[in-house]
């Protein structure tokens, strides 16, 4: 049995951030606004007074928001998740309002929304090797394990705001309802946690986690964190992510980062970067390794190949660089105030790398160039997307966080993003876990019962909606092809 324990965060030096500011503005120093001073600024109040944002503000002279907005917006709400409670306790941690997600000993979703913690949360990409290990994946895409330079692998968790558990799953329920968003509020959250060592421990550098894995309690140390939250106005979510300062260099940056001890990079191989990264050289740079069974393995060489998800002749590259940068640094200076919450000190050394968000939302994401989509247009995490970094904007599979997470605008036919499954790849899990149904929405119209069954759930050769939108599911034999929103659907069950 996993069982979450207190976070303990405490105070470091800071300037950690430094080098990395430096690094990332000298590459991408091709306008004279990108190094421009800002008023982008961090307010002391998320410190002192932390709140959640309900909404990104509309600073522009035209009522629309600018850059900034939503990075304040998501520097504002991440304040608040990390800030403690009156026991202690991190916001995010606090299980009535952040429920961690559940999953059975064979990586069925169980109840993640009934107040206490039975099941396995901690998730790897390691095959399943014996009792207590994982079967599900934490990397995107599924299959990629990366262990850190002392050998032993991250693990992944997932948390998510309570209002999803009694929110339906049905599209009826939701037609009558007239919802094809999640509601403004929501919230999904995963983090990236490494295994510390005493020395790690003592440094007192990481959000840490007490943890009993396999029967034995360690400590880990917070890697890396998607935060992801759902508006009125912006109902595609807002994707932001953070990455310790420590986690990789950069793979086109100089020798500058030699200086460093990182966690996902040897010595050797840093200093042999840009050219190391190449593809064929021994280092392996963002090759993590595939189909393993133990917890601890070869350590994986990892660099930042887009430095806060922007390359130069991105759209707005500059400004955003801008942005990113000034958000770190600003809150960096707030951090080494006497005022500042001595708990929060941990802070610096973490930054934001970048956020996404379209501008429309009555169109959708992707399409080549991805013209709606705004931010770090090559947004990933090192340690959650290692394979998934190297973004192509002019393919039809721009990785970024909205190729894998598709949203559907509001002007679209079939725009209900909740029975999609395609926005939220955890909304089935919460609710099969509670032992409801979800509908699924089918791309090929239904049009009676013999169809429904060989489009729902299809044969072993060829599965249906249901099976192919997770392992666990089957049709229950219901569907419909009167949704509104939602297009046809199948009704899907765990099985």
């Amino acid at each position: 049995m996993n069982i979450l324990k207190k976070l303990v965060i405490s105070s470091v030096v800071l300037g950690a951030f430094a080098p990395h500011l430096a690094q990332a503005n000298q590459a991408y120093n091709n306008s004279a606004a990108a190094t421009a001073a800002s008023a982008c600024a961090v307010d002391p109040n998320w410190l002192t007074n932390p709140s959640l944002p309900t909404e990104v503000k509309k600073s522009g002279s035209d009522g629309s928001s600018n850059f900034c907005d939503f990075y304040q917006f998501s520097t504002q709400t991440f304040l608040y998740l990390m800030s403690q409670n009156s026991n202690g306790q991190r916001n995010f941690q606090v299980q009535a309002n952040f429920p961690v997600l559940e999953f059975n000993a064979d990586g069925t979703p169980a109840n993640s929304c009934d107040n206490t913690i039975t099941g396995p949360v901690l998730r790897t990409s390691l095959l399943k090797a014996g009792a207590g290990t994982s079967v599900t994946t934490g990397q995107a895409g599924g299959g990629a394990t990366i262990y850190a330079q002392d050998g032993n692998v991250v693990y992944y968790d997932v948390r998510f705001n309570r209002a999803l558990c009694s929110l339906t799953g049905s599209a009826v329920e939701l037609q009558k309802q007239n919802t094809k968003n999640f509601p403004a509020g929501t919230m999904e959250l995963k983090f990236g946690w490494k295994v510390l060592s005493d020395a790690e421990v003592a440094a007192n550098t990481f959000v840490t986690q007490k943890q009993s894995i396999n029967g034995k309690n360690v400590t880990l140390g917070l890697a890396g964190m998607h935060m992801v939250t759902a508006t009125k106005d912006h109902p595609e979510f807002i994707w932001t992510t953070y990455e310790h300062v420590k986690n990789t260099p950069t793979c086109e940056a100089p020798n500058a980062q030699n200086s460093t001890a990182w966690t996902f990079a040897s010595a050797s191989c840093t200093a042999a970067l840009p050219g190391s990264a190449d593809p064929g050289n021994a280092c392996k740079f963002n090759q993590p390794l595939k189909k393993q069974t133990s917890p601890t393995g070869v350590p994986t060489n990892i660099c930042r190949v887009h430095p806060y998800g922007t390359a130069s002749g991105d759209p707005k590259a500059a400004e955003n660089l801008n942005d990113v940068t000034t958000q770190n640094s600003e809150l960096l200076s707030l951090l080494s105030q006497p005022t500042a919450p001595a708990a929060m000190k941990v802070l610096t050394n973490y930054f934001t790398v970048g956020a996404l968000w379209v501008s429309d939302i009555s169109q959708s994401s992707g399409g080549i160039g991805v013209p709606n989509e705004r931010g770090s247009l090559r947004l990933a995490n090192s340690v959650a997307e290692t394979d998934y970094q190297h973004v192509n904007l002019n393919s039809n599979f721009a990785s970024n966080c909205f190729g894998c997470h598709n949203y559907a605008g509001t002007a679209q036919s079939v725009s209900n993003n909740i029975t999609t499954q395609a926005l939220s790849h955890i909304f089935k899990d919460i609710k099969i876990g509670q032992g409801e149904n979800i509908d699924v929405t089918s791309t090929t119209t239904i049009g009676n019962n013999s169809m429904a069954s060989a489009i729902c759930q299809g044969t072993a050769a060829q599965p249906g909606v249901c099976p192919s939108t997770a392992s666990y599911l089957k049709w229950n034999g219901n569907w419909t092809n009167a949704n509104t929103s939602a297009g046809s659907v199948c009704g899907c069950t765990g099985i």
